[in-house]
């Protein structure tokens, strides 16, 4: 079995008990955890945000990934997302993807080294690229600028 078949097999059942335990939009702040777990396993350090995004890339999780920062948040580029499917699902049907796999990977990686668990926001459709930005927790050194 691939880690791809693995790790959508993971990712269907987790999203079903996930959706099961808390109904509604709360479900989207029940998901952050999703596929994480499997994707721990098939990395040597799961904190490294550059060794995520080239197992993402040699699997098959996306084609490419561009990942940029600033004070407040995280923004991704994901191209040919492997969930491009779930993704315009959602869209096509007026509604916002409850969560992003391959985000929830990073965000977990940025939470471990910074102690701050960043948030989801809305993702954007920009073809056949999503444009995933994570929220960051401000520490007063930024909110005072």
């Amino acid at each position: 079995m691939s880690l791809l078949t693995d790790f959508k097999d993971t990712l269907i059942f987790e999203l079903q008990k996930e959706f099961w335990n808390e109904r509604g939009k709360g479900a989207r702040y029940r998901l952050t955890m999703t596929g994480v777990e499997c994707m721990k396993k098939a990395l040597k350090d799961p904190t490294d945000v550059g060794e995520i995004v080239e197992v993402f890339k040699k699997e098959g999780f996306c084609k490419d990934m561009e990942i940029s920062e600033d004070n407040f948040q995280v923004k991704m580029r994901i191209k040919e997302c492997t969930f491009l499917d779930v993704r315009n699902g959602f869209m096509d049907k007026g509604q916002q993807p409850l969560s992003c796999p391959l985000a929830n990977s990073i965000m977990y990686a940025m939470e471990v080294k910074s102690g701050m668990a960043p948030e989801l926001l809305p993702i954007e459709k920009d073809g056949n690229d999503c444009i995933v930005g994570l929220g960051k927790m401000a520490s007063s050194e930024v909110l005072t600028r």
